[in-house]
C-alpha cells in the first residue's frame, strides 16, 4: 500500500497558498518514486459569466414572486367583491345556507334567481332581505296584481323597486294610486305608469307629486295635456320645481311646452 500523501513544505508551498492554489502533493509509488504533477488549480469565473449565471438563477425566483404578487392582487378585489355581494340567504343551524322565507316565496311564484338577487340588493343598504311574507310580501304582490299589472310587470316593479316591501299598502301605496286617479289617469293607464316608473312609490303626494302637477298647471297646461305627459313620461314628477319651472318657461316662450317638455327634461343643463 502506498503511504499517505504529504504536503510539501517550504517557500514554494507558501507561494502556492498566497496565490490561492493547492500545494503540490508528492505521491510515492515506492522508494525513490517520481513526483506526481500538481493538480490543476480552480480558476475563478470571469465576471460576465458570473453575472449570467446569477441572472439565470434569479430569474425563476423573480417570476415566482411576481406571480404570487399578481395572484394576491387579483384575489383581493375578488374576495372583496364576493363579500360585498347582496346576501339573500340566512345561515341555518346546519353548515349549508338556507334562503330567507321571502326569497323562497318569490322563487316559488316564478321569480328568477337573478331577480331575487336584484330584489335583495335594492331592499336597503345594510339590510338583509327578510320581510315578513304574510304581512308584507304577499299583500304587496296581490295589490299590484289588482291594479291590472301582468305577472311580468309585477316582477319588473318589485325587482327595480324592492323597497316597496317596506311600505304599507294602505298607508303609503294606495294614496299614490288614488292621487293618480284624481289627476285624471285611468285605471289601465295607472298600471302603465307604475310599470314604467316604480320609483314613484318613493315620493310623497303632498310634498312632491302635487306641487309638480300644480307647476304644470301654472304654465297653462290643461288637464288632458298633463295626463298625457304623465302617462308617457312619469319621471316628470321627480324633478325639482326650480329645474321644471325654468325649462317650462323657456319652452313656453318658443311655443314648444306641450310637445317637447318630456324630452327637454331628459337633457343636462349644458345641452339644454
Amino acid at each position: 500500500l502506498a503511504p499517505k500523501p504529504s504536503c510539501r513544505k517550504g517557500p514554494l508551498a507558501a507561494t502556492h497558498r498566497r496565490l490561492g492554489a493547492a500545494p503540490t502533493m508528492r505521491r510515492r509509488s515506492g522508494r525513490g518514486g517520481p513526483l506526481a504533477p500538481p493538480p490543476p488549480a480552480l480558476l475563478p469565473l470571469p465576471l460576465p459569466l458570473r453575472l449570467m449565471l446569477l441572472l439565470f438563477v434569479a430569474a425563476p425566483v423573480t417570476q415566482c414572486r411576481s406571480w404570487l404578487m399578481t395572484e394576491r392582487d387579483l384575489r383581493g378585489p375578488l374576495v372583496a367583491g364576493l363579500a360585498s355581494r347582496p346576501r339573500i340567504a340566512l345561515q341555518s343551524s346546519s353548515s349549508e345556507a338556507a334562503l330567507s322565507p321571502a326569497a323562497e316565496h318569490l322563487l316559488s311564484i316564478g321569480f328568477s334567481e337573478g331577480q331575487v338577487r336584484q330584489v335583495a340588493s335594492g331592499f336597503g343598504s345594510g339590510r338583509s332581505f327578510n320581510p315578513d311574507v304574510e304581512r308584507s310580501v304577499k299583500p304587496v304582490l296581490k295589490w299590484l296584481s289588482s291594479l291590472g299589472l301582468s305577472e311580468l310587470q309585477v316582477q319588473k316593479v318589485v325587482s327595480s323597486h324592492s323597497r316597496i316591501f317596506r311600505s304599507s299598502v294602505d298607508q303609503y301605496l294606495k294614496p299614490i294610486v288614488q292621487w293618480l286617479a284624481a289627476v285624471g289617469i285611468g285605471d289601465d293607464q295607472i298600471a302603465r305608469v307604475i310599470a314604467r316608473y316604480p320609483a314613484l312609490f318613493s315620493f310623497s303626494v303632498e310634498g312632491k307629486l302635487k306641487p309638480t302637477v300644480q307647476a304644470l298647471r301654472d304654465q297653462g297646461l290643461g288637464e288632458a295635456e298633463i295626463t298625457r305627459m304623465l302617462v308617457s313620461f312619469p319621471q316628470l314628477l321627480i324633478y325639482s320645481s326650480k329645474r321644471l319651472t325654468h325649462r317650462m318657461t323657456v319652452l313656453a316662450a318658443r311655443g314648444r311646452l306641450a310637445s317637447s317638455l318630456g324630452s327637454a327634461m331628459r337633457l343636462t343643463d349644458a345641452k339644454f
